[in-house]
């Protein structure tokens, strides 16, 4: 077979896959032989620069779905059926969030947004609309430092909905509470902070006390002085920069250090969609609903079953 570049193979199968030009057309564009382009297809595939996968609408397990409604009083929840692996697990997850979340996102006007490599993978599969009434609003400050699944994403949501977004220029945290108290009193705050009670829905993941550390400019110099009268070993997640223990308590002292919208105005959002698809995540999951922060809930069976298993050991 003609030796074809990666580049080359990917601008023949988007040809076929995408622009569903047929393979005759497709040789005559670039001089190949019908059987080098079907070659070329397959080669593609094989590589993986061509993946290709068939949506099967997921099965949700009811039981589970009504047992979390019950204990947790969630207002919905979305508990879906395993699949054979991991990747497929995954894959699914996203797929039906990003579906699910966007119906809901037709009769809203403000949707509120963080960060995180779950939260971007579903905006990256919601499919291009228009929405020029709709405003993505970034509820806290960015984290300094941070990798960039910390980045913000309110634009990147905004440009698939061709819709209005607002970003918030601040750090996440402040050792000095009084630097967030003068933020506040900025024009840039005050304007933004007039959408946070018009707010319909938020979509966030959770993170884990590992996570915590996981920023290692933030350990050297904020980590002492933002925690210094908590014990770090009782953190079971992580929600909108807030730490809390596997009760669903938060450590409330950190409230004055974060820029951005306060708990009790989180707290007065009506739709607070919350997305799990790590299986070790089952301490920060729990945490997080007994606090009473969710109220949508979209998980697998898997981790609905270690968290059930946890309740009933830290009841």
């Amino acid at each position: 077979m003609t030796l074809l570049t990666d580049e080359q193979l990917a601008n023949i199968a988007h040809d076929y896959f995408l622009s569903k030009l047929n393979i005759a057309d497709i040789s005559k564009k670039y001089s190949l032989s019908r059987y080098l382009i079907t070659k070329a297809l397959e080669e593609a595939e094989e590589k993986g620069i061509v993946k290709i996968s068939i949506y099967q609408s997921p099965k949700r397990a009811e039981k589970l779905e009504r047992k979390f409604q019950q204990i947790f009083h969630l207002k919905e929840v979305y508990i879906l059926e395993d699949l054979e692996t991991k990747n497929q697990d995954n894959e699914m997850i996203v797929n039906y969030a990003a579906k699910q979340i966007q119906n809901y996102t037709k009769s809203a006007y403000v949707v509120g947004l963080t960060w995180g490599t779950l939260i971007r993978d579903i905006i990256n599969n919601f499919p291009e609309t228009e929405r020029e009434n709709l405003t993505f609003v970034q509820l806290v400050g960015q984290a300094v430092n941070a990798s960039k699944r910390k980045n913000q994403l309110v634009q990147q949501a905004a440009d698939k909905f061709g819709a209005n977004c607002l970003t918030f220029p601040a750090p996440l945290y402040t050792i000095n509470p009084g630097f967030v108290q003068d933020i506040m009193q900025e024009p840039f705050f005050e304007y933004i902070k007039t959408f946070y009670p018009r707010i319909d829905l938020v979509f966030a993941s959770i993170g884990t006390a590992q996570s915590l550390e996981s920023g290692q400019f933030f350990m050297d110099y904020y980590a002492d002085k933002l925690f210094r009268n908590m014990d770090r070993s009782r953190v079971a997640g992580m929600i909108f920069g807030r730490p809390y223990d596997i009760n669903g308590n938060f450590f409330k002292p950190i409230e004055t250090h974060i820029c951005g919208i306060s708990f009790d105005e989180i707290m007065r959002i009506p739709k607070r969609f919350v997305i799990v698809k790590n299986r070790f995540k089952e301490d920060a999951l729990l945490g997080a609903l007994r606090s009473g922060i969710v109220t949508h809930l979209i998980t697998t069976s898997g981790i609905a079953e270690r968290v059930l298993h946890k309740n009933i050991e830290f009841s």
